[in-house]
């Protein structure tokens, strides 16, 4: 006996799963398809979030959230991943103003931020660069609360 997936009945499906059912003379569902950059960032998030969380509950938070620079190996190592990205995406003059931004938002402090800004020109220049979007910068803050966490 064989078992054929084009034989199962969706709703059935999905009131198993325990999902919503979906008006299927609409066309199926609307929503588009994330780019793997963005799933892979918004991963990168939940998994930010669930780190949180088991070290703070959220009403401790304070912003600034990081106040300097760690030097241990993992916050050398991490903080030099971010510039990376940073630069990698944006340049040089991009990731400056977006330390400046974060600075502006209260998730780094001026110090970090110049500490931060000076480490920018030992990374390359990129050939090809653009504009952060808002999935950088909220990858950006999964590396400030992960540095955070380092302090």
């Amino acid at each position: 006996m064989t078992v054929n997936p084009r034989e199962y009945d969706a709703a059935e499906l999905r009131k198993l799963a325990g999902a919503e059912s979906v008006d299927e003379s609409a066309g199926g569902p609307t929503q588009q398809r994330p780019k793997p950059d963005e799933s892979i960032r918004d991963r990168q998030f939940r998994n930010l979030l669930a780190l949180q969380s088991e070290r703070q509950q959220l009403e401790q938070l304070q912003r600034p959230f990081l106040t300097d620079v760690p030097a241990s190996d993992v916050g050398v190592d991490v903080y030099e991943e971010w510039l990376d990205f940073l630069v990698t995406v944006g340049g040089h003059d991009r990731a400056e103003r977006a330390l400046s931004y974060y600075r502006g938002l209260k998730w780094i402090t001026p110090a970090a931020e110049a500490e931060l800004k000076g480490l920018i020109e030992g990374f390359p220049e990129p050939a090809h660069d653009r504009s952060l979007a808002a999935g950088d910068h909220r990858l950006s803050l999964l590396y400030v609360a992960t540095l955070a966490s380092l302090q």
